[in-house]
Order: structure tokens, then sequence, then C-alpha cells
């Protein structure tokens, strides 16, 4: 009796795993396919040079194909300067000093370069331009809604898209969490943006307050 009885659990556990294991819930699901991840928010403390810098991770090669690639660490300034010429400006982190050529995107209007590094929200940073100095200041430690939180309201907002577009535990799709704000977007005040980008070319959008996770607006329209 007792060997039948192992027999039978030893031919249980020859079944497929698959079976035994519990799918990916959707939070997960989205993490693992974050094609970009902005994190970390500085905002320049001068009016006149209007100027934010964005750090996280993004892919590489980065380009909306419905697939999450390799990341790697990004700092990205974006500046609002008044002509449409590419230019340089000086820029300081903890003391040491590098030039960076801001490139013009003519889609967006602003000057934009990546310093290909990641910041912590902790660092000490100022920029330098035409005789023009600013002190950038990390706005994202006194968020009330945090990235990852952002995520989670962006993916339980989108739950019914999410489960249409995931086979088990596969996603055709990749995710992104960028920031809006008065430079980027025009906004008065600072917006996490949560995207959803499948490989049929389909975008799904959605602006969380970072004051109190308050859904504005969503919209299937590239916004930046």
């Amino acid at each position: 009796m007792k060997k039948t009885i192992f027999t039978i659990m030893f031919l249980l556990c020859l079944l497929p795993l698959s079976g035994c294991i519990e799918s990916k819930d959707n939070i997960s699901l989205v993490k693992e396919n974050m094609s970009e991840y902005g994190e970390v928010y500085f905002f320049s403390e001068n009016q006149n040079l209007p100027m934010s810098v964005v750090s996280g991770y993004r892919e590489e090669p980065y380009k909306y194909d419905g697939k999450s690639n390799v990341k790697f660490d990004f700092a990205l300034v974006i500046a609002r300067l008044d002509n449409a010429d590419d230019e340089y400006l000086e820029i300081t982190i903890d003391g040491e000093k590098q030039r960076v050529l801001l490139e013009y995107n003519y889609l967006t209007g602003t000057h934009v370069a990546d310093l290909q590094r990641k910041l912590y929200g902790d660092e000490t940073i100022c920029v330098s331009y035409l005789g023009q100095e600013a002190d950038l200041t990390c706005k994202s430690k006194d968020f009330a809604v945090s990235a990852e939180k952002a995520i989670e309201i962006g993916a339980n907002y989108l739950n019914e898209k999410i489960n249409k577009l995931r086979d088990g535990d596969d996603f055709d799709a990749e995710c992104y969490l960028k920031l809006l704000d008065n430079i980027s977007g025009g906004f008065s005040q600072v917006y996490w943006l949560f995207s959803i980008y499948s490989s049929n070319g389909e975008m799904s959008n959605v602006i969380i307050s970072t004051l109190n996770g308050q859904i504005l607006a969503n919209s299937g329209e590239n916004l930046v």
C-alpha cells in the first residue's frame, strides 16, 4: 500500500510544472517589461533657465516596438531654450563638471541630452548656460506617489488591457513610466505618465498625479 501511494505521488511530480505554479500578477508582469522607468526627478530653481533631469533605466536600442530590450541607466537632461540649435551647457554633479551637448528635439521643442548614468536623488547638481546658472533640486523625494506606486495605479487602471495582451506569463507589449512637467508637457504641476505599447502599435496612457495618485486623463496617443 505504501509503495502504491509513493508511486502515485512520484507520477504526480512528473506532471508539467506549469500547472502547479501560479501565473505572475499583472503588476509583476508590467515591471518585467518596462522599456523606460524614470524615478528620480530634479528641477531647476531658476525660472530663466527651465530645465529638469530625470533618471532611471531604459532599454537600448530605444524604440517603440512592443518589446522590452536590455536596460541601461540614464539621466536625461531636458531644457526649454530660446532657439532650435544644438547647444552646449556645463553641468556639475557633486563637484564633477561635465560639458554636455543638448540636442534639439523638433517633436517636443526641447533640448535633451543623456548623461548615461544613474542618479539617486541626493546629488548636488548645478548647470551653467550662457552666463545663467541654476541649481537643480530633487523633487521626487517629496512626491506623495512614488514611481513604484504609480506603476501599480496605472497597471490596475489598465488591468483589462493588460489581460488582453498577456498569454500566461508572456506579455505582448512594453511599458513606460515617464514624468510630465511644464518643460516636457506644459503642465503647471508634475505628473507620472504610465504607458503600454503593444506589438501591433496600440498605445494606452494614464496620467497620474504625483500629489495624490488621482488619474487625470487617459488616451491612446504617444504623449511624449
